[in-house]
């Protein structure tokens, strides 16, 4: 492998955005150095001030960062990112490619990046280097192995449970009304996985963990907002028979649906923005989810969602890498 070949990856504090970014450096399998960027209270002004003022004014660590050997490939994701991605792209020599992930809104230079992947949920106009993908890269293909053999009984139904978002609020009612359902239809049989995200409320986690104490289908529960353990989010889904999912959570979806497994999107104008209601229609209508209510029926056709692999093809097309050559 060529060690000409190298990509700076610009991570932030934002755990979704770290995230997508390591999706994508574990599928591209290219050397990478890690950039971890911290902020100061500039990082709260919209992009376009930050890069009229250099564009590395919001972070506190731009000289450590901005150290040989230099990439070929700058990857950066989210709004933040953006103008310091923008800056080094201007400041090394020689020019380094740039590939943004989320569209960076209220920003200079945009045509100036080699490719924007956005999800088509977000609705930006087109552009001649703006990519749509259905869903967000992730690193749940990365870790994905098959399933051991467990002592749980089946069926095994996993839940994954988002949270609260602007206007939009998560109530202990959502969350009663999709385990009320699943424990109906497994018939007093089986057993059921949980596992919340960091924008579930304390409300939500106190709910959960009295239904936990009378509900004797649920084995486990796992809040990332709380718990010390290694996130179990890849043995939760990967042992599942059946999983249901919460369509608030963008993240969530789209890991779910990279599981070969029957996938139940529960959403509503409640707990939902527009945008993530068409995601979730769209997700269905395509054969890669199915309506909350179909939970245990059997499914026909089952379709694998792999935006990370397609989005490291593309990446590689701007570099013309080819392994080993």
């Amino acid at each position: 492998m060529k060690k000409k070949y190298l990509i700076w990856a610009l991570i932030d504090d934002r755990t979704g955005n770290k995230n997508q970014i390591l999706g994508v450096l574990k599928e591209l399998n290219i050397p990478y150095k890690i950039k971890n960027i911290r902020y100061n209270f500039f990082a709260n002004f919209p992009n376009f001030i930050i890069q009229l003022l250099g564009g590395n004014i919001h972070v506190k660590n731009f000289k450590k960062n901005y150290l040989p050997p230099f990439p070929k490939l700058i990857l950066s994701c989210g709004r933040r990112t953006f103008p310091l991605a923008d800056k080094l792209k201007n400041k090394i020599r020689p020019t380094p490619h740039s590939i943004h992930l989320m569209y960076p809104k209220y920003s200079l230079n945009i045509k100036y990046t080699d490719i924007i992947f956005t999800p088509k949920h977000d609705n930006i106009i087109n552009k001649i280097n703006l990519i749509k993908t259905f869903g967000t890269p992730n690193q749940i293909n990365y870790s994905l192995k098959k399933s051991k053999k467990t002592e749980l009984s089946r069926p095994i139904v996993s839940i994954l449970i988002g949270g609260d978002h602007g206007r939009y609020i998560m109530k202990t009612d959502t969350i009663k009304k999709i385990i009320d359902l699943a424990s109906l239809r497994m018939n007093g049989k089986g057993s059921i996985l949980i596992s919340t995200s960091r924008r579930t409320s304390s409300n939500i986690i106190s709910y959960l963990n009295y239904v936990l104490e009378k509900n004797k289908l649920i084995k486990n529960i796992y809040y990332p907002k709380i718990s010390q353990k290694k996130n179990p989010l890849n043995q939760i889904l990967s042992f599942a028979d059946e999983i249901i999912v919460t369509g608030d959570s963008m993240s969530m979806v789209s890991e779910s649906c990279a599981f070969k497994k029957p996938v139940r999107i529960f959403f509503n104008k409640d707990i939902c923005a527009p945008k993530h209601i068409n995601f979730c229609k769209d997700l269905i209508i395509e054969g890669y989810a199915f309506p909350f209510e179909t939970l245990l029926k059997k499914c026909h056709k089952i379709k694998v969602l792999r935006t990370t692999k397609y989005i490291s093809k593309e990446i590689k097309k701007i570099l013309k890498y080819e392994k080993n050559k």
